[in-house]
């Protein structure tokens, strides 16, 4: 019975990590085009200019520490919520 089982498991997880490849690759294009728009503004050379080239990342830098504060605080908030999900379980069963 496992057995039949293990087909389904693998496509969900092929799946499952199809859709993590492609909302990473979304966040990148996002990002890179956030950071292009706000610090490329000269189009007269090929080189980038040192002022573009720290601005980008600066950018960058600002929004990889913006997304782990979020995350952080996401997963203190999923932990509160298991947190109080428990104890309104354990007041249930008492």
């Amino acid at each position: 019975m496992a057995q039949s089982n293990l087909p389904s498991q693998m496509q969900i997880d092929a799946a499952s990590t199809g859709s993590q490849f492609r909302e990473f690759l979304s966040q990148y294009n996002k990002i890179t085009e956030q950071c292009f728009m706000a610090c490329v503004h000269d189009f007269t050379t090929r080189k980038v200019v040192n002022e573009e080239n720290s601005c980008a990342l600066h950018c960058l830098e600002k929004f990889m520490k913006m997304t782990n504060r979020i995350s952080q605080r996401f997963q203190e908030h999923q932990m509160a919520t298991n947190d109080a999900l428990a104890a309104a379980s354990q007041k249930v069963s008492s």
